[in-house]
């Protein structure tokens, strides 16, 4: 079992792009349709900051990092996902 939940997450990165400059790519440990956590070892953005993140499958999104904690992040996305995206991309992290 937990081998496969790693498996499944996996795949399942953004690409994320700090407005100062430098991009990511990172693991996304959860996602709504308002924003997604992810890991975030490695990374030199910090809270506040805007961002550009890109989900499989689709254009860039204009986001705010708004959380860092425990190699963590979460980001709020400027524009909520449409429900159809949204139900898309939890099957791709359920799969």
């Amino acid at each position: 079992m937990v081998t496969q939940v790693q498996e499944r997450r996996e795949w399942v990165r953004v690409k994320v792009r700090a407005k100062t400059g430098g991009s990511s790519d990172l693991e996304v440990l959860d996602i709504s349709q308002g924003g997604c956590m992810v890991d975030f070892h490695g990374s030199a953005a910090r809270p506040g900051e805007r961002v550009l993140v890109t989900l499989p499958g689709l254009s860039a999104l204009s986001g705010e990092l708004v959380w860092v904690e425990d190699g963590r992040a979460g980001i709020a996305f400027e524009t909520p996902l449409h429900e159809t995206v949204f139900d898309r991309l939890r099957s791709l992290m359920a799969a």
